[in-house]
Protein backbone atom coordinates (compact mmCIF):
# COMPACT_ATOMS: atom_id res chain seq x y z
CA UNK A 1 0.00 0.00 0.00
CA UNK A 2 2.84 2.35 0.86
CA UNK A 3 4.42 1.68 -2.52
CA UNK A 4 1.16 2.59 -4.25
CA UNK A 5 0.93 5.83 -2.30
CA UNK A 6 4.52 6.65 -3.13
CA UNK A 7 3.95 6.00 -6.84
CA UNK A 8 0.80 8.10 -6.82
CA UNK A 9 2.54 10.97 -5.09
CA UNK A 10 5.43 10.77 -7.57
CA UNK A 11 3.14 11.05 -10.57
CA UNK A 12 1.15 13.80 -8.86
CA UNK A 13 4.31 15.84 -8.33
CA UNK A 14 5.41 15.20 -11.90
CA UNK A 15 1.99 16.25 -13.20
CA UNK A 16 1.96 19.44 -11.14
CA UNK A 17 5.52 20.26 -12.21
CA UNK A 18 4.62 19.80 -15.89
CA UNK A 19 1.53 21.96 -15.44
CA UNK A 20 3.46 24.77 -13.77
CA UNK A 21 6.20 24.61 -16.40
CA UNK A 22 3.65 24.75 -19.24
CA UNK A 23 2.03 27.81 -17.66
CA UNK A 24 5.42 29.50 -17.34
CA UNK A 25 6.36 28.68 -20.94
CA UNK A 26 3.03 29.92 -22.30
CA UNK A 27 3.29 33.07 -20.21
CA UNK A 28 6.80 33.71 -21.46
CA UNK A 29 5.71 33.30 -25.08
CA UNK A 30 2.85 35.78 -24.61
CA UNK A 31 5.09 38.31 -22.87
CA UNK A 32 7.93 38.02 -25.39
CA UNK A 33 5.80 37.94 -28.55
CA UNK A 34 5.56 41.75 -28.93
CA UNK A 35 9.33 42.02 -28.42
CA UNK A 36 9.96 39.30 -31.01
CA UNK A 37 7.67 40.99 -33.53
CA UNK A 38 9.39 44.33 -32.92
CA UNK A 39 12.81 42.77 -33.50
CA UNK A 40 11.62 41.00 -36.65
CA UNK A 41 10.20 44.26 -38.02
CA UNK A 42 13.45 46.03 -37.21
CA UNK A 43 15.47 43.38 -39.06
CA UNK A 44 13.14 43.65 -42.06
CA UNK A 45 13.44 47.42 -42.13
CA UNK A 46 17.22 47.24 -41.94
CA UNK A 47 17.37 44.74 -44.81
CA UNK A 48 15.11 46.84 -47.04
CA UNK A 49 17.10 50.00 -46.30
CA UNK A 50 20.40 48.21 -47.00
CA UNK A 51 19.08 46.85 -50.31
CA UNK A 52 18.03 50.38 -51.24
CA UNK A 53 21.44 51.77 -50.28
CA UNK A 54 20.00 54.01 -47.55
CA UNK A 55 22.31 54.68 -44.60
CA UNK A 56 20.62 54.35 -41.20
CA UNK A 57 23.74 54.20 -39.01
CA UNK A 58 23.48 56.36 -35.91
CA UNK A 59 19.75 56.87 -36.50
CA UNK A 60 16.49 55.34 -35.37
CA UNK A 61 15.87 52.63 -37.98
CA UNK A 62 12.08 52.85 -37.82
CA UNK A 63 12.14 56.62 -38.23
CA UNK A 64 14.42 56.43 -41.26
CA UNK A 65 12.29 53.67 -42.73
CA UNK A 66 9.05 55.65 -42.23
CA UNK A 67 10.60 58.74 -43.84
CA UNK A 68 12.09 56.98 -46.86
CA UNK A 69 9.94 53.92 -47.53
CA UNK A 70 6.28 53.27 -48.30
CA UNK A 71 5.15 49.65 -48.38
CA UNK A 72 2.38 48.36 -50.62
CA UNK A 73 0.81 44.93 -51.02
CA UNK A 74 1.13 43.71 -54.59
CA UNK A 75 -1.38 41.34 -56.18
CA UNK A 76 0.91 39.09 -58.23
CA UNK A 77 -1.92 38.04 -60.53
CA UNK A 78 -2.84 41.56 -61.64
CA UNK A 79 0.50 43.31 -60.92
CA UNK A 80 -1.54 46.01 -59.16
CA UNK A 81 -1.51 47.25 -55.58
CA UNK A 82 -4.21 45.90 -53.30
CA UNK A 83 -6.56 48.62 -52.02
CA UNK A 84 -6.36 49.59 -48.36
CA UNK A 85 -9.52 47.83 -47.17
CA UNK A 86 -8.74 44.53 -48.90
CA UNK A 87 -5.10 44.70 -47.83
CA UNK A 88 -6.07 45.05 -44.19
CA UNK A 89 -8.40 42.07 -44.47
CA UNK A 90 -5.62 39.98 -46.02
CA UNK A 91 -2.91 40.97 -43.57
CA UNK A 92 -5.24 41.13 -40.53
CA UNK A 93 -3.12 43.73 -38.83
CA UNK A 94 -3.80 46.05 -35.93
CA UNK A 95 -6.13 48.88 -36.96
CA UNK A 96 -3.78 51.33 -35.25
CA UNK A 97 -1.05 50.55 -37.78
CA UNK A 98 -0.65 52.60 -40.93
CA UNK A 99 -1.34 51.07 -44.34
CA UNK A 100 2.40 51.00 -44.99
CA UNK A 101 3.14 49.15 -41.75
CA UNK A 102 0.38 46.65 -42.49
CA UNK A 103 1.50 45.95 -46.05
CA UNK A 104 5.16 45.71 -45.07
CA UNK A 105 4.46 43.17 -42.34
CA UNK A 106 2.69 40.71 -44.65
CA UNK A 107 4.28 37.30 -44.00
CA UNK A 108 4.57 35.83 -47.49
CA UNK A 109 6.60 32.87 -46.19
CA UNK A 110 3.82 31.68 -43.87
CA UNK A 111 1.11 32.43 -46.42
CA UNK A 112 2.89 30.39 -49.09
CA UNK A 113 2.56 27.30 -46.87
CA UNK A 114 -1.25 27.48 -46.68
CA UNK A 115 -2.98 25.48 -49.47
CA UNK A 116 -5.97 27.84 -49.52
CA UNK A 117 -3.73 30.91 -49.88
CA UNK A 118 -0.86 29.85 -52.11
CA UNK A 119 -0.27 29.43 -55.83
CA UNK A 120 1.32 26.32 -57.31
CA UNK A 121 4.20 26.96 -59.70
CA UNK A 122 4.50 24.79 -62.78
CA UNK A 123 7.69 22.74 -63.09
CA UNK A 124 8.49 24.50 -66.36
CA UNK A 125 8.58 27.89 -64.60
CA UNK A 126 9.83 26.94 -61.14
CA UNK A 127 13.44 27.98 -61.71
CA UNK A 128 13.83 28.77 -58.00
CA UNK A 129 12.60 25.31 -56.95
CA UNK A 130 10.09 26.66 -54.42
CA UNK A 131 7.01 24.81 -55.78
CA UNK A 132 4.46 27.27 -54.35
CA UNK A 133 4.33 30.97 -53.52
CA UNK A 134 1.97 33.41 -51.85
CA UNK A 135 -0.64 35.23 -53.94
CA UNK A 136 0.61 38.59 -52.75
CA UNK A 137 3.97 40.17 -51.93
CA UNK A 138 4.93 43.28 -50.01
CA UNK A 139 6.84 45.79 -52.13
CA UNK A 140 8.73 48.79 -50.78
CA UNK A 141 8.70 52.10 -52.62
CA UNK A 142 11.68 54.37 -52.04
CA UNK A 143 10.58 57.96 -52.48
CA UNK A 144 12.53 61.14 -53.15
CA UNK A 145 10.82 64.51 -53.57
CA UNK A 146 7.46 62.79 -53.68
CA UNK A 147 8.46 60.50 -56.54
CA UNK A 148 9.35 56.80 -56.59
CA UNK A 149 13.11 56.63 -57.11
CA UNK A 150 13.39 52.85 -56.75
CA UNK A 151 11.44 49.84 -55.54
CA UNK A 152 12.64 47.02 -53.28
CA UNK A 153 11.21 43.58 -54.06
CA UNK A 154 11.45 40.37 -51.99
CA UNK A 155 12.65 37.22 -53.74
CA UNK A 156 13.84 33.77 -52.71
CA UNK A 157 14.82 30.34 -53.98
CA UNK A 158 16.79 27.21 -53.23
CA UNK A 159 20.57 27.27 -52.90
CA UNK A 160 22.79 24.27 -52.21
CA UNK A 161 21.70 23.72 -48.60
CA UNK A 162 18.96 26.21 -47.91
CA UNK A 163 16.24 28.52 -49.09
CA UNK A 164 17.89 31.90 -49.63
CA UNK A 165 15.80 35.00 -48.96
CA UNK A 166 16.68 38.46 -50.19
CA UNK A 167 15.59 41.88 -51.39
CA UNK A 168 16.45 43.36 -54.77
CA UNK A 169 16.23 47.11 -55.31
CA UNK A 170 15.36 48.25 -58.83
CA UNK A 171 15.56 51.77 -60.23
CA UNK A 172 12.41 53.62 -61.28
CA UNK A 173 13.29 52.68 -64.87
CA UNK A 174 12.14 49.16 -63.95
CA UNK A 175 15.40 47.50 -64.99
CA UNK A 176 18.55 48.85 -63.34
CA UNK A 177 19.65 47.10 -60.14
CA UNK A 178 20.32 49.54 -57.30
CA UNK A 179 21.25 46.97 -54.66
CA UNK A 180 20.69 43.49 -53.28
CA UNK A 181 20.53 42.15 -49.74
CA UNK A 182 20.37 38.50 -48.71
CA UNK A 183 18.99 38.43 -45.18
CA UNK A 184 18.52 34.70 -44.58
CA UNK A 185 20.47 31.74 -45.91
CA UNK A 186 22.21 28.58 -44.73
CA UNK A 187 24.92 28.12 -47.34
CA UNK A 188 28.50 26.97 -46.69
CA UNK A 189 30.53 29.48 -44.67
CA UNK A 190 33.30 31.05 -46.72
CA UNK A 191 31.78 29.76 -49.97
CA UNK A 192 28.08 30.03 -50.75
CA UNK A 193 27.51 32.23 -47.71
CA UNK A 194 29.52 34.91 -49.52
CA UNK A 195 26.21 35.82 -51.13
CA UNK A 196 25.74 38.08 -48.08
CA UNK A 197 29.13 39.78 -48.50
CA UNK A 198 28.75 43.44 -49.60
CA UNK A 199 31.92 43.01 -51.67
CA UNK A 200 30.02 40.47 -53.76
CA UNK A 201 26.56 42.04 -53.82
CA UNK A 202 28.15 45.38 -54.72
CA UNK A 203 28.97 43.88 -58.12
CA UNK A 204 25.25 43.76 -58.89
CA UNK A 205 24.77 47.53 -58.69
CA UNK A 206 24.03 49.20 -62.06
CA UNK A 207 23.49 45.86 -63.81
CA UNK A 208 20.35 45.53 -65.92
CA UNK A 209 17.54 43.00 -65.61
CA UNK A 210 16.00 43.56 -69.06
CA UNK A 211 16.96 44.48 -72.58
CA UNK A 212 14.05 45.93 -74.56
CA UNK A 213 11.65 44.27 -72.12
CA UNK A 214 13.27 40.82 -72.37
CA UNK A 215 14.86 39.32 -69.24
CA UNK A 216 18.65 39.19 -69.68
CA UNK A 217 20.25 39.21 -66.23
CA UNK A 218 22.50 36.26 -65.38
CA UNK A 219 24.78 35.13 -62.56
CA UNK A 220 27.37 33.00 -64.28
CA UNK A 221 30.93 31.71 -64.01
CA UNK A 222 33.32 33.75 -66.11
CA UNK A 223 30.84 36.59 -66.56
CA UNK A 224 31.65 39.21 -69.16
CA UNK A 225 32.58 42.17 -66.95
CA UNK A 226 31.72 44.58 -69.77
CA UNK A 227 28.20 43.20 -70.04
CA UNK A 228 25.48 45.22 -68.27
CA UNK A 229 23.53 41.98 -67.76
CA UNK A 230 26.05 39.60 -66.16
CA UNK A 231 27.45 39.13 -62.65
CA UNK A 232 30.21 36.64 -61.90
CA UNK A 233 29.31 33.55 -59.86
CA UNK A 234 30.74 33.10 -56.37
CA UNK A 235 34.12 31.38 -56.58
CA UNK A 236 33.94 27.77 -55.37
CA UNK A 237 30.16 27.87 -54.92
CA UNK A 238 28.71 26.82 -58.26
CA UNK A 239 25.47 25.32 -56.93
CA UNK A 240 24.74 28.26 -54.65
CA UNK A 241 25.40 30.63 -57.56
CA UNK A 242 23.08 28.58 -59.76
CA UNK A 243 20.43 28.90 -57.05
CA UNK A 244 20.90 32.66 -56.91
CA UNK A 245 20.65 32.94 -60.69
CA UNK A 246 17.58 30.72 -60.87
CA UNK A 247 15.70 32.46 -58.07
CA UNK A 248 16.25 35.92 -59.56
CA UNK A 249 15.23 34.54 -62.97
CA UNK A 250 11.96 33.15 -61.59
CA UNK A 251 10.88 36.25 -59.69
CA UNK A 252 11.96 38.83 -62.24
CA UNK A 253 11.16 36.97 -65.45
CA UNK A 254 7.92 35.31 -64.38
CA UNK A 255 6.50 37.25 -61.43
CA UNK A 256 7.50 40.91 -61.25
CA UNK A 257 8.09 41.62 -64.93
CA UNK A 258 4.69 43.17 -65.69
CA UNK A 259 4.80 45.24 -62.51
CA UNK A 260 8.24 46.60 -63.36
CA UNK A 261 7.20 47.36 -66.94
CA UNK A 262 4.50 49.63 -65.60
CA UNK A 263 6.56 51.11 -62.77
CA UNK A 264 7.06 54.46 -64.52
CA UNK A 265 3.30 54.83 -64.81
CA UNK A 266 2.40 54.19 -61.17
Amino acid sequence: MANKDSTLRTFTVIGLLCFVCSILVCGTVVVLKPLQEKEMNSDREKSVLEAAGIDYSGSNVSEVFAQKIEAKLLDLKTSAYVDSKTMREIVQCDEKKSDSDCAGSYNFVSESKLPEKNVAISKAEDFGDIKVRARYMPVYLVKANGQVSEVVLPFYGQGLWSTMYGYLAVDADGSTIKGVKYYSQGETAGLGAEVTNPAYTGKWIAKKLYENGEYKFKVTKGADKTSPYQVDAISGATLTSDGVNNSVKYWFEKVYVDYLRGLNHK
